[in-house]
């Protein structure tokens, strides 16, 4: 089992930083993904729990399964196939913190190919934090934008 932590402090309102976390059709705008889309709406609507991404960097799709969606402060998602792993859950917390929002991004996974589990590992680390640079750019774009007008 592996885990890691992402701490990133972000200069917008939690509101602000959970819409853009979990409008998961728009990632691919945000990150280098080349492709962002649902193939199932959750509840509520349509990125709430039991909804389905797929999201494609190269290669398969990886497909994902969001099992928390309280909002504005917590979403939590599962890997349903297009990685070798199982087991793998990613927990976002985000608290309204001094001038903006403190976001910590959890991760518990298991690499199924036991020889270049740390490479299957960095990579999800890269794709991670490509995705936390996407959502604090973007939620900070907004906010600024919003205090501006």
């Amino acid at each position: 089992m592996a885990s890691f932590t992402f701490k990133r402090d972000i200069a917008a309102p939690v509101e602000v930083v959970f819409e853009v976390l979990t409008d998961h059709r728009r990632y691919s705008e945000l990150t280098p993904l080349r492709k962002s889309e649902l193939e199932r709406e959750g509840e509520p609507a349509p990125n709430g729990v039991g909804a389905i991404r797929k999201l494609t960097a190269v290669g398969p799709p990886m497909r994902e399964e969001v099992i928390a969606y309280e909002v504005p402060n917590r979403f939590s998602y599962t890997v349903l196939s297009g990685l070798p792993v199982r087991d793998h859950v990613g927990t976002v917390e985000l608290t309204p913190a001094s001038g903006g929002t403190k976001m910590v991004y959890a991760v518990r996974t298991q690499p199924t190919l036991p020889v270049v589990g740390g490479v299957v590992v960095a990579v999800i680390k890269q794709g991670i934090k490509g995705l936390i640079d996407g959502v604090s750019a973007e939620s900070e774009r907004r906010a600024s934008s919003a205090a501006d007008g």
